[in-house]
């Protein structure tokens, strides 16, 4: 096997704004928009509160989303990157099988905003980050995978480590390092799904990937074949390590991984497997009506169903991989919302009752198919099939106004329309951005928001007490 490590940080190094094609920086620059709107809408989320009283905050020039405080980029890249992914509403990738873009932008942003570097080389550093972790895990999975890791983090934090050693301006070499210490660092258990740990593992993706690209920065040493090594990363990831290297490295610069199978928007604030189903049973709610239901049959494949088989879900974040639950909800609402998983909403008895009458079943056939059959007491049985890959990707990309509707949903609760507007314009042109300040100061504003909701909450219970 040649050196993957070495050819990898070869083209990611040299990787120029003037490579990405014109449908490339545009799929990046909505990547990089949506995977910031996620982290706003994610910033109060309880996975997030509780990490800000544990974790590490040494004094520095990032912001923490949401706070007036400012640390050192790889405190704020950890803490960002768990608000980022507490929704589970940032974007996916099929080869990946996991979330590309909540692995870097965090860590990206924190290195963009300590150097004060320009919009082009953080969409072309992110990039150079997106097309590595996807190529491979083009390589490594379904293996990888299957044997329970969470690819969010493992590929994720080897991504991290390439965005911000391009935005450092690292050399091959010194980007081979940053690559072999991200490797060193990569771990996260699909186990763990459903909990606040799967949010911790993206915070966990961006402060080590930074980390590994500042350390080779300074002048740390790792092995150049770390990736390839039969003490290597898919030697112990996927128990190979004679793997084929060329389709990691096929078409680089021209044929880009985030356009095919592409990076997909997520619609809806839960797990993409489930995605198929929730469309489906949409499709079906005029049918279906006030006639009561006898039973539910949702089919997907069976690849999918270890990790979305959870009838009676504990919490929100449970609920984001329950497929009895999520196909209930879509059911009786026609949808599925960021304020469908609080506990009010999982005890609604109406959808628990529902959902108790899903049965699970596996199909063999595309793995982004879902099917929805629904039993009604009147006799009939409706049928609608649904396929996502993973969310809208670039052969089924969300509309303008949907992609517009999903960035003003995230950030409503931080940010006034006004301020929304103003970052939204700012993100969607960051290609022509001089520098990051105003990206910075734009986001920040939502630190002033939430300080003015939290001191007219505590005004009003003064008042009324």
């Amino acid at each position: 096997m040649s050196s993957l490590t070495l050819t990898f940080s070869r083209l990611a190094a040299g990787l120029d704004r003037r490579d990405l094609t014109e449908a490339a920086a545009d799929w990046v620059t909505h990547a990089f928009t949506d995977t910031l709107a996620c982290a706003l809408a994610g910033m109060r989320e309880p996975v997030a509160q509780l990490s800000d009283t544990i974790l590490s905050a040494s004094p520095g020039p990032c912001q923490v989303f949401g706070s007036a405080a400012r640390l050192h980029p790889l405190d704020a890249a950890q803490r960002n990157g768990i608000a980022a992914h507490a929704l589970d509403y940032d974007d996916c990738n099929l080869e990946m099988d996991g979330h590309p873009s909540v692995s870097i932008v965090p860590a990206l942003f924190a290195l963009a905003e300590a150097r004060n570097k320009p919009g082009s080389e953080v969409l072309t550093a992110f990039a150079a980050g997106l097309e590595v972790e996807i190529r491979l895990a083009r390589i490594a999975n379904p293996a990888h995978a299957e044997r329970g890791w969470h690819p969010t983090v493992t590929f994720g934090v080897i991504g991290a480590s390439v965005a911000c050693a391009r935005l450092i301006g690292l050399d091959q070499d010194r980007m081979a390092t940053a690559i072999a210490i991200a490797a060193s660092c990569a771990a996260g258990l699909r186990a763990n799904s459903g909990t606040m740990t799967k949010p911790f593992h993206a915070g966990q993706a961006n402060r080590n990937g930074l980390q590994a690209a500042l350390l080779a920065e300074a002048g740390f040493t790792a092995r150049h074949t770390v990736l390839e090594h039969r003490f290597g990363f898919l030697k112990a990831f996927g128990d190979s390590e004679n793997l084929d290297v060329e389709p990691a490295i096929r078409g680089w610069g021209k044929d880009y991984a985030l356009l095919s199978p592409g990076i997909a928007v997520k619609q809806y604030p839960c797990c993409a497997f489930v995605h198929c189903a929730i469309d489906a049973a949409a499709s079906l709610r005029a049918e279906v009506g006030v006639v009561p239901v006898e039973q539910i049959e949702v089919v997907l494949h069976r690849k999918r169903l270890g990790n979305i088989d959870r009838p009676r879900p504990t919490d929100g974040l449970d609920a984001k991989f329950s497929t009895q639950y999520l196909t209930a909800r879509a059911l009786i609402d026609g949808a599925v919302g960021l304020g469908d998983f609080t506990s009010n909403r999982l005890q609604e008895e109406n959808v628990t009752r529902l959902a108790e009458k899903v049965i699970l079943r596996a199909h063999d056939d595309d793995l982004s198919l879902g099917h929805v059959h629904v039993s009604l007491q009147d006799g009939r049985r409706l049928s609608a099939s649904a396929t996502v890959a993973m969310g809208r990707d670039p052969a089924n990309p969300m509309t303008a106004p949907e992609f517009r509707r999903k960035f003003d949903d995230c950030v409503s609760q931080c940010l006034t329309t006004a301020q929304g507007e103003a970052l939204f314009s700012i993100l969607m042109s960051l290609d022509q951005q001089d520098d990051f300040a105003p990206v910075s100061e734009a986001v920040a504003c939502a630190a002033g928001q939430v300080a003015f909701y939290a001191l007219s909450s505590e005004e009003k219970d003064v008042t009324f007490t």
